[in-house]
């Protein structure tokens, strides 16, 4: 016969037999949530990681932007025209540059005068923008002028007697189609002189009782061929201007400005926007009346020589007053 066991001593057995199950279970359990753990630690840590790089790279670009617009902010000069200005556009493609300027810069269109040598109707076939540039321009208040050419300006009548204290010719160009480099240059040249002798009659000037001299804006490309126009010699040499400043041509300070090109705009072959001006680094030169540039190469010589005389100790009080 089995021994008999007293119930105390045999209900103690069982519960120390279930007790030792449930510990050996919580251990199996502890082990594979420990195991599964490392199993899972090199992803959670590298997706961790990852949202961590991502979350760097977020910062870095977000900073990068907000330098490079602050630096923008910060490189691009005051545009040279003031609401003051009175202003002749020579050579408009689709007036989109006479429309910025007027919207954005001048605030006021009463005191320009938009033109360009084509007719209005092949402007229209050329530009197809054109005339919706045109409608703003004049209902700023604007003069638009088409068929004039740039290089008689005396021989347009709604000019007569007309002084300006801005005339600006932008990325003036024969577009004769010439393939011979050296002939090409030549064609541009006689333009850009042809039209200095005809502007400089047309610019403010102090002794015809103005308020400040006028000023011609000529921007062009830089490199070659342009670079072998020598846009400078060809002012001075006409013995009526002289050269005054020169800077780069920002078209961000000219909202809605879109270069186009004297043959007009071919799909497919013309670049949108201001691709084909921007990146050949455009710049800006500015001329003044012959009289006007000797006057201030004057009192800059003057302004010299005072200093001048003050390093070498000399009273010149006489002279400052």
């Amino acid at each position: 016969m089995a021994p008999k066991f007293k119930k105390p001593k045999l209900k103690a057995a069982l519960t120390k037999l279930q007790t030792t199950h449930e510990q050996r279970k919580r251990a199996t359990e502890l082990r594979d949530r420990k195991e599964a753990e490392l199993e899972n630690r090199p992803n959670k840590i590298a997706k961790a990681e990852q949202k961590q790089q991502h979350q760097q790279q977020r910062q870095q670009q977000q900073q990068k932007q907000s330098t490079a617009t602050t630096n923008s902010k910060k490189r691009l000069p005051p545009s040279p025209f003031s609401e003051k200005d009175s202003v002749l556009l020579i050579g408009e493609a689709n007036f989109s540059f006479a429309k910025s300027l007027i919207l954005h810069v001048l605030h006021r269109g009463d005191q320009v005068v938009a033109t360009t040598l084509d007719r209005e109707e092949v402007m229209q076939e050329k530009y197809g923008d054109g005339d919706d540039h045109v409608r703003e321009v004049q209902e700023a208040g604007a003069t638009v002028l088409f068929g004039v050419d740039g290089t008689k300006l005396d021989e347009c009548k709604a000019l007569k007697g007309k002084r300006f204290s801005k005339i600006v010719f932008n990325f003036p160009h024969a577009g004769a189609g010439i393939k011979d480099q050296d002939r090409n240059v030549l064609s541009n040249q006689k333009l850009l002189q042809a039209f200095f002798e005809s502007a400089a009659s047309f610019l403010t000037d102090p002794e015809l009782g103005d308020k400040k001299p006028g000023e011609i804006l000529v921007t062009i490309k830089t490199g070659n061929p342009y670079d072998l126009w020598n846009i400078k010699r060809l002012a001075v040499g006409t013995g009526l201007l002289g050269n005054k400043t020169s800077f780069p041509f920002h078209t961000e300070l000219y909202p809605g400005y879109e270069h186009r090109r004297t043959i007009g705009f071919k799909d497919g072959v013309s670049q949108a926007g201001n691709a084909e001006i921007v990146s050949k680094k455009p710049k800006t030169y500015v001329f003044v009346k012959r009289s006007v540039k000797e006057e201030d190469m004057a009192k800059e010589a003057e302004v010299a020589d005072i200093k001048k005389r003050k390093r070498a100790g000399e009273d010149v009080s006489d002279d400052e007053d």
